[in-house]
């Protein structure tokens, strides 16, 4: 399966639906007492977990976090008896959907309090107008990307030409141009930029360059620049694997794409014949090793359209929240299966799905190899569901070798590494209040994250069952 993913910024703010807040008042002095606070820094691979733990939070802010003996519980605190459990950062998709107060409920139900949503390029006839509700009451912390371009200050998608006339004929944007756009995106409160296909190497220094001083990631899916090249510049992530893996293509097959994005599949079906242990791969798992820019595979999109053995999305008790209109392209709610993998003959149905697995084993290579991951859900593609599709990446990418507490770092304290994001993503002084309190530990078995036993969220106590509840005023 390989999409031509098209990127955007045309957003259609929607008004909340009413809803009864299920968030206490923020003004609240809270103390988390006794549980294990796990340690998710350094990718995950560090392990300086802190049991009996005290974690006061005031303001919606953690003020202070760590033993008991070390930690002043205020005397005014309200304290929450956590003995036994296990805290956890509350979790960040790096690549959802906000559409609703349905997928609002859904991602605080399944403890996702940070959801990052690209926005889309105008004009491109791709994926059209993205919905975005962006005052979800409750909901989770909204974060919005937004496209960059070699050629639009406004970010309009050149798709429907021929990238030849494209290159030969249009005029590309100078220095000022790109840095007097990322600059104004900054104002205007993105968090992150996504440097599109027709970006030439030139201009992605000077966007990760600009982006990095204003505090912004850089997520990079190029064609008229080399994946190596990226690396080199220094971008944040590269973004799904059946774009970053292209890399590993014959070089007549990537500038057959350069040319024509819709000759990507070829170049997919040739990487499906390339061997994971290959000289190639151990050369661009070593530059990944060796950088600080991650992948982020969005596996659970691939494995949902391919069937390669993942629950029904539908079976997540959140998704009873959501409507199949308000996804694209569902699986069947019975069977699970896609209709994309349902419209192929046998035949073509099994090489679908080897090729798919082909490029599980790829990113596991990686892996191997010391290349760091953030997790998106890609939600709503193929039906991935708000909420539980992030719990399904975290599965996948145990799949491919990462550890429980590595793969719950590549949704929590990776970003504040990679990304540089300075609010969210740890539990420690001077980060926002956004806290999982779990009954059984994580470090075991990631399945612990399906059974949240309190939830703090903006510094107050979230009541799950009531975002189920509220499942008729969605």
């Amino acid at each position: 399966m390989l999409r031509n993913n098209v990127l955007a910024i045309a957003v259609t703010v929607l008004a909340a639906s009413p809803i009864v807040s299920t968030v206490t008042p923020q003004h609240e002095t809270i103390a988390i007492v006794g549980a294990t606070l796990i340690d998710v820094s350094g990718y995950g691979r560090s392990t300086n977990d802190i049991e009996n733990s005290i974690v006061v939070i005031e303001d919606g802010m953690i003020v202070a976090a760590g033993s008991a003996g070390q930690i002043v519980i205020p005397s005014r605190a309200t304290r929450v008896d956590a003995h036994g459990e296990f805290l956890v950062p509350g979790l960040i998709d790096g690549f959802g959907a906000l559409r609703t107060q349905a997928f609002g409920n859904a991602y605080l139900y399944d403890g996702v309090t940070t959801v990052y949503v690209p926005t889309v390029l105008p004009d491109g006839g791709g994926d059209g107008e993205l919905k975005i509700l962006r005052d979800a009451s409750p909901g989770p912390r909204l974060f919005l990307g937004a496209p960059m371009t070699g050629y639009s200050e406004q970010g309009a998608d050149p798709s429907d030409k021929p990238m030849l006339n494209h290159r030969l004929h249009d005029q590309r944007l100078s220095n000022q141009q790109l840095v007097a756009r990322v600059d104004q995106l900054a104002d205007q409160g993105f968090r992150g930029v996504t440097i599109s296909y027709d970006v030439w190497p030139d201009q992605v220094d000077v966007i990760v360059a600009e982006s990095k001083r204003r505090g912004m990631a850089t997520l990079a899916e190029p064609s008229f620049t080399t994946y190596p090249y990226a690396i080199h510049a220094g971008v944040s992530a590269l973004l799904h694997n059946d774009h970053y893996l292209l890399e590993l293509a014959p070089p007549a097959a990537l500038l057959d794409r350069a040319d024509d994005l819709n000759a990507g599949s070829a170049a997919m079906h040739a990487i499906c014949a390339v061997d994971p242990g290959s000289t190639g791969v151990a050369n661009y798992g070593a530059q990944l090793a060796k950088s600080n820019t991650a992948l982020m595979p969005t596996l659970a999109m691939e494995a949902t359209a391919d069937g390669l053995d993942v629950p029904n999305p539908w079976s997540a008790p959140s998704a009873g929240l959501i409507k199949a209109a308000d996804l694209d392209n569902p699986v069947d709610p019975s069977t699970g299966e896609a209709p994309f993998l349902a419209s192929l003959t046998p035949e073509r149905r099994k090489r679908v799905r080897y090729c798919a697995w082909h490029k599980e084993a790829f990113d596991a290579r990686l892996y191997q190899l010391g290349a760091k991951y953030l997790a998106g859900s890609s939600a709503t593609s193929y039906g991935i569901m708000p909420g539980s599709g992030l719990h399904l990446e975290l599965a996948l990418l145990h799949r491919i070798g990462l550890s429980p507490r590595e793969a719950i770092a590549a949704a929590t304290s990776n970003f504040a590494d990679i990304y540089g994001w300075r609010d969210i993503g740890r539990i420690e002084p001077g980060r926002v209040a956004d806290v999982l309190i779990l009954g059984a530990d994580p470090r075991s078995d990631l399945a612990a994250l399906d059974h949240i036993d309190r939830m703090i969220f903006r510094g107050a106590v979230l009541h799950q069952e009531s975002l189920l509840e509220a499942r008729d005023a969605t």
